[in-house]
C-alpha cells in the first residue's frame, strides 16, 4: 500500500514506520518537528501540521491508509492546546482522507478514554467517560468524530487504545524520565504498588495496527490492544529493575498523599503560570492509585493479535536501547 504516517516522527510513529518500510509498503510522513528518527529511511517526507488542510490535502494525494498517530499526549497543558490538536486536527485529517478517496483511517487513541475510577479485565465496552483529564477528555471527543466518519460511510476508520504504559526503544519521555531511578534500584510506589496496570511492547503494538490497517472486518471497531499480562505497578517496576541488573529499594506512599501531593504541586506550577509540568501530577497520581487494566481478548479474536514480545524480552531491549543512548 501506499500509507501516510502522522506523527511519524514520535517513538511509536518511527517504529510503526520502520515496519511498513520492511514489510514493502511506500511510506509518506508527515512531521511537524524535525525528523531526527527517521533519518536515512527511504520515505516521502511532508513537513506541516494536521490543522493545515492544504498540506494536509498534499499528503494524502494517492494515499490508500492512514495511521493518525499525530497529537498532543501528555498529562500537562491547557485544556484549549488539547482539543485544538487532538480534536480539531483529527477533523481536518478525516475530511481531507475523505476528500481524498482514502480507504481506511487508522487511529491510535488511549486508554486514558476511561476514568481512572478502577477497572480489572474490562473490554472496549467500557464507557469512554473521561472528563476530569484534558488529554483524555480530547480521545474522547477524537475517537467520536473517527466514528461518526466510518458510520457516514466516508472512509473505513478503526479505533487502536495501547495499553497504558507503552515502553521500548527510542521512548526518550515516559522511560527515558523513569529510566535514571530504576537503574539504580529506586522507585517509590502508591499504596506499595498494589494497582493493577496493562503494558505494551511498542513491537507487538504495531502488529496490531497493520492487523487494523488490513483486516477488512475491523472497519468501524474499536480494540484495547495490550501485553495479555495481569501485572501490578510493582511488578512492572520490579521487572524493569531486574532489566537495569540492580537491587530493589522501593519505597511507598499512602493513596491520600499520594493524590494531595499531585493536585498540590499542579495548584501551585497553574497559580505561577508554569510552563513545564510539575514532577508529581494530578493525572499520574490517579493512574497509579487504582485498579486500570484492560483485556486485549476482541483484537486477539478478530485481528488474530497475540503479543510476540514478552515483558522481561521488551524490557531488557529497551534497557540496552537507553544505555547505549545515554553513552552516545
Amino acid at each position: 500500500m501506499r500509507v501516510l504516517v502522522t506523527g511519524a516522527n514520535g517513538f511509536i510513529g518511527s517504529t510503526l514506520t520502520r515496519r511498513l518500510l520492511r514489510d514493502g509498503h511506500a511510506v509518506r510522513c508527515l512531521i511537524h518537528r524535525a525528523e531526527h528518527r527517521l533519518r536515512g529511511l527511504p520515505i516521502e517526507l511532508v513537513r506541516g501540521s494536521v490543522r493545515d488542510r492544504g498540506c494536509l490535502a498534499r499528503a494524502l494525494s494517492g494515499v490508500e491508509c492512514v495511521f493518525h498517530l499525530a497529537g498532543r499526549a501528555t498529562d500537562w497543558g491547557p485544556r484549549e492546546l488539547f482539543y485544538r490538536i487532538n480534536v480539531d486536527g483529527t477533523r481536518h485529517l478525516l475530511d481531507a482522507a475523505a476528500a481524498a478517496g482514502t480507504r481506511r483511517l487508522v487511529f491510535t487513541s488511549s486508554l486514558a478514554v476511561h476514568r481512572f475510577s478502577g477497572h480489572v479485565d474490562a473490554g472496549e465496552q467500557t464507557a469512554a467517560d473521561q472528563t476530569r483529564y484534558a488529554y483524555g477528555a480530547s480521545k474522547v471527543a477524537a475517537e467520536h468524530l473517527v466514528r461518526t466518519a466510518c458510520i457516514r460511510g466516508l472512509l473505513e476508520t478503526v479505533i487502536v487504545r495501547p495499553g497504558v504504559v507503552v515502553y521500548g526503544p527510542q521512548d526518550t519521555t515516559a522511560f527515558a524520565d523513569m529510566a535514571p531511578l530504576l537503574a539504580r534500584g529506586r522507585w517509590t510506589h502508591v499504596i506499595g504498588g498494589r494497582a493493577l496496570l496493562c503494558t505494551v511492547y511498542v513491537d507487538n503494538l504495531v502488529d496490531a495496527l497493520l492487523a487494523a490497517a488490513t483486516n477488512d472486518a475491523a472497519a468501524g471497531r474499536i480494540y484495547n490492544v495490550t501485553d495479555d499480562r495481569k501485572l501490578t505497578w510493582r511488578d512492572y517496576i520490579s521487572a524493569a529493575i531486574t532489566a537495569f541488573g540492580a537491587r530493589e529499594r522501593s519505597l511507598s506512599v499512602p493513596r491520600p498523599l499520594a493524590r494531595a501531593a499531585g493536585m498540590g504541586l499542579e495548584a501551585l506550577w497553574r497559580a505561577f503560570g508554569a510552563r513545564r509540568p510539575p514532577p508529581i501530577t494530578d493525572y499520574r497520581t490517579a493512574l497509579v492509585a487504582d485498579d486500570f487494566h484492560f483485556n486485549c481478548e476482541r483484537a486477539k479474536r478478530e485481528l488474530a493479535y497475540r503479543p510476540r514480545v514478552e515483558l522481561e524480552e521488551g524490557l531488557r531491549r529497551t534497557v540496552d536501547w537507553w544505555r547505549e543512548a545515554v553513552q552516545r
